[in-house]
């Protein structure tokens, strides 16, 4: 009487792993496919983001900022106090009194607070 020695998975697996297979199997798994990817923007709502941060700007009011940075969404507050036109990155000046810079391709919304 012969019994079948059924190995289950063990037998679609390699036999030898190397450490380059070990890093890549590692590097696949670390993939986080719930990662929101950057909505893609036309020419108008670019324009009309310019528009209401040179508005803020002009008048000195507070702007709600919502930025894709690596995935991931941020909300940002506070004044836009300079623009570098060369590198297209923000001063924004926080309530604390503390600056931060953005660039503005992270920009996906722009809501001033009148």
């Amino acid at each position: 009487m012969s019994t079948i020695r059924d190995r289950g998975l063990v037998k679609w697996q390699a036999a030898l792993i190397m450490p380059e297979h070990k890093a890549l199997n590692k590097k696949l798994g670390e993939v986080d496919y719930f990662l929101n990817k950057k909505p893609i923007l036309d020419e108008y709502q670019v324009e009309e983001f310019e528009n209401n941060i040179n508005y803020a700007m002009e008048y000195h009011l507070p702007i709600r900022f919502r930025l894709h940075n690596e995935g991931n969404q941020q909300k940002f507050h506070g004044y836009c106090v300079y623009i570098h036109p060369v590198t297209k990155e923000l001063r924004i000046q926080k309530k604390d009194s503390s600056f931060e810079y953005i660039q503005f391709n992270e920009i996906i919304d722009v809501i001033v607070e009148d």
